[in-house]
C-alpha cells in the first residue's frame, strides 16, 4: 500500500511539472476579421466606369482610421480590378481619387434572459448569473468616401458602406449561431482557391 501511494505521488509530480505560457494579442482576430470583411464589402461596391484604362492617382492623405494600411491595399486592388491604370505621380494622372473614412469600427450588443450577476455587499465575488438564454452580436461597420476629380472638376462623389456580422446564442447548454459572415467569407475564399488552383 505504501508503495502504491509513493508511486502515485511521484506520478502526480511528474505530470504536473510542465507548464506552458499562453498570450493573446491586444486585438482579437474576430475584431480584425469583422473590420477587414466590412472594408471588403464596402470596396466591392466601387464601380466607376470612367476610370477604365485611364491613369488614376489614389490620394490617401485624408484617410485616418484603424487598419488604414489594409484599407489602402483593398482600395488599390479594387481600382486595379475595375481597370484603372494606377500611377504614383498625381501630375501624370487623368483622375485623382481621394479616399477617406467616415467610420471603421465594431458594435457589440448582448441580451440575457435570466438573472444577471449580482454584487454581494462585503464580498469581492458576485453571485454568478443564471442564464436561461443569452445572445451576443458583434458587427464590423465601414463607411468610405471616394471623391474623384479631374482638372478641378468633380467627376463623382460617393459614400460606400460595408458591414460584417457575427452572432451566437445560447439556450441553457445549447449553442447556435444564426449569423457568421467571417466563416462564410473564409469558406468562399477557400473554395475559390480550390477552384483556381492548378490540378496536377
Amino acid at each position: 500500500m505504501k508503495y502504491i501511494i509513493t508511486t502515485t505521488v511521484c506520478l502526480l509530480f511528474i505530470a504536473g511539472c510542465t507548464t506552458r505560457n499562453f498570450t493573446n494579442t491586444p486585438r482579437t482576430a474576430i475584431e480584425q476579421l469583422l473590420l477587414s470583411a466590412a472594408v471588403d464589402n464596402a470596396v466591392a461596391k466601387f464601380h466607376v466606369p470612367q476610370l477604365a484604362g485611364r491613369k488614376t492617382y489614389l490620394d490617401f492623405s485624408n484617410l485616418n482610421c484603424i487598419d488604414a494600411e489594409y484599407v489602402k491595399a483593398a482600395v488599390r486592388a479594387r481600382f486595379a480590378q475595375i481597370g484603372a491604370d494606377l500611377v504614383k505621380d498625381p501630375e501624370q494622372a487623368d483622375y485623382i481619387a481621394e479616399i477617406s473614412s467616415g467610420a471603421l469600427g465594431t458594435e457589440y450588443k448582448s441580451s440575457l434572459l435570466g438573472i444577471p450577476s449580482i454584487p454581494v455587499p462585503g464580498s469581492p465575488t458576485p453571485l454568478p448569473e443564471l442564464a436561461l438564454a443569452r445572445g451576443v452580436e458583434q458587427t464590423g461597420i465601414a463607411k468610405l468616401l471616394v471623391f474623384i476629380h479631374a482638372d478641378g472638376e468633380v467627376v463623382t462623389t460617393d459614400h460606400y458602406y460595408g458591414k460584417a456580422e457575427r452572432s451566437e446564442g445560447f439556450i441553457l447548454w445549447f449553442r447556435f449561431q444564426p449569423t457568421d459572415d467571417i466563416r462564410k467569407a473564409w469558406e468562399q475564399a477557400d473554395n475559390k482557391l480550390k477552384t483556381e488552383s492548378p490540378k496536377n
